[in-house]
């Protein structure tokens, strides 16, 4: 539950403790950090397992986190990480169940970690981590999942992901092809819509031009019309302006008369305003003098009192400044006696400074010796420290080379290589007999490959002749699909009501004149120009009954034609000329409906012409048909091309029969072919199978023999590196007795040394305790004499601060005495002048009151006159008045009429408006108009217009522009077309590419792991054998299957060998893999648990070996594994429910317990 870091510092790592103590864990921990996301291969239900959930002492936690960090400062990694000297990858996950990964520390997709592991030999389930268990599933593995292995270790896995992605962008492309056929044919299906609405919409514009100017012309006539309209309303508008003037004549003589009065009451007025200003004037001087005096009066009686303030506050200010003044006097005297004792305490400073600065530089030359001193200890001892290890090292090597060269002298007495000549010899006769067998099962095999392959040929033969027939069924059918569409549209395009009518007079399955008749090859033309709508006529046997129904559908066009009538007369032919209905068959009389029709080329129309009588007429090949006093050229109609379309169906299904019965003989042979070609593969199967066996007892005996040659040549090898061993353990043992000696010299010279210095540093000692006290003291007066100082000029600084403070009040009161002063002159000066306004004032309003009186009378006198005009002005005012009424009535009228003149312009403007949005001419259309032209006839043509264009129906305008807009976009999706099927063709050629890459490494990985196996199944049993095969011949698919025999015994199925024989073949697997692709590191998970000591002495001699390129981390509770480990990890569980790591470097632990044995 405890963040807990392991180190992985040696390449043998062992992780040891009881059961149940969470060492799995380790190996766990590794898989899920690298992506396992099964909670059951990780021992769990859920995700949530691998979080702790809490124990008897400790509460849950919120999430699990496991951080690898990979050493790459050799550069090993590749891709974008491999410039990083570390590499850390971490997952995260919470009890929400979200997993989050970092690479490096950058949160990044689970499939970032995977593919940073692909290739190497790592991951969640590769053979780099072995768990509990899974060495007995390799064994019973099935051959597909054992590739797995292979695939990794030939680092196919990352070509696979690239395959599976191809793959799934070849299924899209496909995908994507399908949706964009479907679209193509419904754009296709919109382009012949769009083509017909925009012939529709084309007539819709003509009809439509033809209204705008019929508008225009009627708009022309009606502005002629309230043109002549609006002359007649002037005039009348014309004989009002003059009435009305004369009346406004007479209005204006009354006003000047008026104008007059009014002038004279304005001045009689402008006089009563100035008495009554008067009068209103002097009411308000009389005010104002009346307020002046009282105000006189009360500033007198202030003045007299603020002379009596002003004294008092005088007096106070003058015994303040006297009260300063004696202040000011003892301030300054303090602030002198203070100068001597400041300067004579800085003095003091200055020369304990002096003092203080000495004595640390006597502690500082004591320090430097002191560190010179230690410096020169510390590394005599460690160099004889260093000289200890070195003389342990020594003599553990020389003991180490004595072990050596007994245990050589042992294994030169067992070693002899006679013993395998005889095998040798007779496993060699067995190779060659085989052999020869093979070579004629080859020649078999080779006959019967060139049958298979001429069956082959012929097959693909037949199969591109039949799926030629193929598309070209697929051709005809859409043609004739196409054809019969367009017929059935010339044929069929009829009304809803027409449809009914038909169905009443069973004529909706009758059949069409088109279809009762044959024309000759070259004739079409001339026929349809002739024939015409009749080609569409409803064939029945008599016409009588249908006369009557014909009312009811008055509006709809139709043709019926009497099948069992027949004309009475023949045609008179004295020209001998080549009639056009000879050129026609048909069951039934069509005479009546070509007539003396006669068929001529081009230049011999024009001489024919004239011999013509009225009831005969000529056709060329063009369709121009000719008469004695007419010619007519039809054009394009919706009936061309339909006979030729009727001859091209009936051959088109023709050719569908012949072709559909031709395909389906090519099949019936291609059938048997196919049964025949299996019948000769099984045969060759058959073949290859003894073939395969032959092989496989040949592969069994040469693998023996290679092992028995191998084992005689390793063991002539091991004699002679033995011997050469030897005496290079020799010299070697002389070198390092030489070096053993001076290491111990080099000691013991350090040792006195060492005693040496001791007694020095006693003394050097001594002398630091009498510097330090010294300094002390030193330092105790220099600190004193600072606060002494420190106090003294705060002192100065408050006495100085208090001297100002009273300088300043000082200032401050004579100012405030001066204001004083001016301020009660002022009064005083005020009080002896207010006597004399007081007396003119009130002489003053006297006088005021006595203007007031006369200005009463005068003011009486102005209004009277006032009246008097004013009685005259309302007399002439009422004249006024009457005048402006009749005026009023004359403009009434004016302006009525005015306003339909007006409105009659404004229509007139209306349609010029109209005129001008027409975008006619005025003038052109002026001269276009006849004199005979009127409004009625003009709007009864509009509405015939109108009519026509209604009877068109729905418009779609915009059909033209989406006709083009379509059939660009018609090209861009063949273009798309055309670039999915190149993108298809570049995709399936990856996969083939990046199948031969996979067939190729697969090969190349197995051949070199079945190799290896054969090699180190013998070390790892001490003798036996065992290979690897494949289970068929598709390298892409085939599974591989592991055939091994221990020594002394023959198995034929592995499920046969024992717990620990599946263990040992399953470990030469691995390390054979391991050998051809190291990972960087390989976990073990209990292993060696079903093997015996002996064969665990195999087992880790195997490990150590590969140690030198793979760091092995392995858990084990046997004692012989755990000697091979150079760090151990222990894990324990003395918390319950919670592990804890002790670990131990052995090679340290070795050092410390012969240390402490030879003390």
């Amino acid at each position: 539950v405890d963040p807990t870091k392991i180190f992985f510092p040696a390449n043998l790592t062992g992780i040891v403790g009881p059961n149940g103590c969470g060492k799995s864990n380790v190996i766990d921990a590794v898989r899920w950090v690298m992506g396992e996301s099964s909670a059951k291969h990780l021992r769990g239900a859920s995700m949530d397992d691998v979080i702790f959930s809490g124990s008897s002492s400790r509460s849950p936690v919120g999430q699990a986190q496991v951080e690898l960090v990979f050493d790459n400062s050799q550069d090993k990694a590749q891709g974008e990480y491999a410039k990083f000297n570390e590499i850390s990858v971490k997952r995260l996950v919470s009890r929400d169940g979200q997993s989050k990964y970092f690479l490096n520390g950058t949160k990044c997709r689970r499939r970032d970690i995977a593919d940073l592991f692909l290739g190497t030999g790592l991951g969640p389930r590769s053979y780099a981590i072995i768990e509990q268990g899974m060495i007995s599933r390799i064994i019973d593995a099935k051959p597909e999942e054992l590739r797995v292995y292979f695939e990794e270790a030939a680092g196919i896995s990352k070509y696979k992901e690239r395959r599976r992605e191809t793959a799934n962008r070849i299924k899209h492309t496909r995908e994507n092809l399908e949706r964009l056929t479907d679209l193509r044919e419904e754009v296709e299906k919109q382009i012949k819509r769009l083509d017909r609405q925009a012939k529709t919409a084309d007539k819709y514009k003509t009809l439509k031009a033809e209204q705008r100017r019929t508008s225009a012309e009627l708009l022309l006539l009606q502005r002629a019309q309230f043109k002549q309209t609006f002359e007649k309303v002037d005039a009348q508008v014309q004989a009002l302006e003059t009435k009305n003037q004369k009346a406004l004549s007479g209005l204006r003589e009354t006003e000047a008369e008026l104008e007059k009065i009014r002038q004279k009451l304005i001045t009689a007025n402008e006089q009563h305003n100035v008495v009554q200003g008067d009068f209103y004037r002097i009411g308000s001087d009389i005010s104002s003098q009346e307020q002046l005096l009282v105000h006189q009066k009360q500033q007198l009686a202030k003045n007299k009192e603020s002379v009596k303030k002003a004294d008092d506050t005088l007096t106070n200010k003058r015994n303040n400044l006297n009260d300063n003044g004696r202040l000011q006097q003892e301030l300054t005297q303090k602030l002198e006696l203070l100068l001597p004792e400041i300067e004579q305490t800085s003095g003091q400073k200055e020369a304990l400074i002096t003092r203080l600065n000495e004595a640390e530089q006597t502690m500082t030359q004591w320090q430097i010796r002191w560190d010179s001193f230690n410096k020169e200890y510390h590394e005599k001892q460690q160099s004889a420290q260093v000289e200890n290890k070195t003389i342990e090292h020594l003599e553990r090597q020389v003991s180490q080379l004595e072990k050596r060269l007994n245990n050589f002298d042992e294994e030169l007495k067992s070693l002899d290589s006679s013993i395998y000549d005889d095998e040798i010899e007779s496993l060699s006769k067995e190779v060659s007999a085989y052999d020869k067998d093979m070579v004629e099962h080859q020649k078999l095999a080779v006959e019967q490959q060139n049958t298979i392959t001429t069956l082959r040929e012929s097959i693909a033969q037949s199969e591109h002749i039949l799926d030629e027939k193929r598309n070209q069924v697929q051709t005809l059918r859409g043609t004739l699909s196409s054809l019969k569409t367009l017929q059935e549209d010339a044929l069929n395009s009829t009304s809803n009501t027409f449809d009914d009518w038909l169905k009443q007079q069973n004529l909706a399955s009758a059949k069409r004149l088109s279809d009762v008749i044959m024309v000759d090859n070259g004739f079409e033309k001339q026929a349809e120009t002739i024939l015409g709508g009749c080609l569409t006529a409803y064939c029945t046997p008599s016409i009588d009954s249908i006369y009557e129904p014909l009312k009811a559908i008055s509006d709809d066009k139709v043709e019926i034609i009497d099948t069992a009538s027949s004309a009475t007369k023949t045609l008179d032919n004295q020209q001998n000329w080549t009639l056009l209905s000879s050129k026609i068959k048909s069951d039934y009389d069509i005479d009546s409906l070509i007539g003396a029709v006669y068929l001529c080329d081009d230049d011999q129309l024009i001489q024919r012409r004239s011999e013509l009588a009225s009831n005969q007429s000529l056709i060329t090949p063009q369709g121009v048909w000719c008469g004695p006093n007419w010619i007519k050229q039809l054009g394009t109609n919706a009936h061309d091309g339909v006979l030729q379309r009727d001859k091209d169906i009936k051959r088109i299904n023709k050719e569908l029969e012949e072709i559909t019965e031709s395909a389906l003989t090519i099949k019936e042979g291609l059938d048997k072919e196919k049964e025949t070609l299996i019948v000769e593969e099984n045969k060759l199967s058959e073949i290859q199978s003894n073939s395969h066996q032959l092989q496989k007892r040949s592969s069994n005996s040469q693998q023996t023999l290679a092992a028995k040659k191998l084992r005689q040549q390793q063991v002539v090898e091991r004699q002679k590196r033995i011997n050469t061993d030897s005496i290079n353990l020799h010299k070697e043992a002389t070198e390092l007795a030489t070096d053993l000696k001076k290491s111990t010299q080099k000691r013991n010279d350090d040792l006195l040394l060492i005693n040496e210095l001791n007694n020095k540093r006693n003394v050097i000692s001594n002398e630091k305790e009498d510097f330090s006290n010294a300094l002390k003291v030193v330092r105790d007066e220099q600190r004193e004499n600072s606060d002494q100082l420190h106090r003294l000029k705060i002192k100065q600084q408050a006495v100085q601060s208090e001297l100002k403070s009273t300088e300043q009040n000082i200032q401050r009161i004579k100012n405030e005495e001066q204001q004083l002063k001016l301020t009660l002159s002022e009064a005083q000066l005020a009080i002896e002048g207010a006597d004399q306004p007081i007396i003119d004032l009130e002489t003053s309003l006297q006088k005021l009151l006595e203007n007031k009186n006369s200005l009463t009378l005068a003011l009486q006198q102005s209004q009277n006159a006032v009246a008097d005009l004013d009685t005259q002005q309302r007399g002439s005012e009422a004249k006024r008045v009457e005048l402006n009424h009749q005026i009023d009535e004359i403009r009434t009228h004016a302006e009525a009429e005015k306003l339909k003149a007006q409105e009659i312009k404004v229509r007139i403007t209306t349609l010029d408006e109209q005129l001008a949005e027409t975008d006619f001419h005025i003038d052109s259309l002026l001269k276009s108009l006849d004199a005979t032209f009127t409004i009625n006839t003009h709007q009864q043509q509009l509405d015939e217009l109108n009519r026509r264009i209604n009877q068109l129906g729905q418009i779609n305008l915009a059909a033209i522009e989406q006709f083009a807009e379509e059939t660009q976009r018609k090209k861009y999706l063949d273009d798309q077309n055309e670039d999915l099927n190149k993108s298809l063709d570049t995709l399936e050629s990856a996969i083939k590419k990046i199948d031969r890459e996979t067939k190729d490494r697969f090969k190349e990985i197995f051949d070199q792991v079945n190799e290896r196996m054969k090699l180190r199944f013998p070390k790892l049993f001490g003798g036996g054998e065992a290979h690897l095969e494949l289970t068929e011949n598709d390298l892409l698919t085939t599974g591989v299957v592991i055939m091994a025999r221990p020594p002394g015994k023959r198995v034929n199925s592995l499920q046969l060998l024992s717990g620990g024989e599946k263990a040992l073949t399953a470990v030469a697997l691995i390390f054979a893999i391991f050998e051809l692709n190291p990972s960087p590191f390989c976990m073990l998970d209990e292993v060696d648990a079903p093997l015996d000591d002996a064969n665990v002495g195999r087992f880790c001699s195997m490990v150590k070996e590969m140690s030198d390129q793979v760091q092995f981390v392995f858990i084990s509770h046997n004692k012989i594994t755990m000697e091979l480990a150079e760090n151990l990890n222990g894990v324990t569980m003395h918390e319950p429910g919670v592990s804890r790591l002790v670990t131990v470097d052995l090679k340290e632990a070795e050092q410390l317990i012969e240390t402490n044995t030879e003390k």
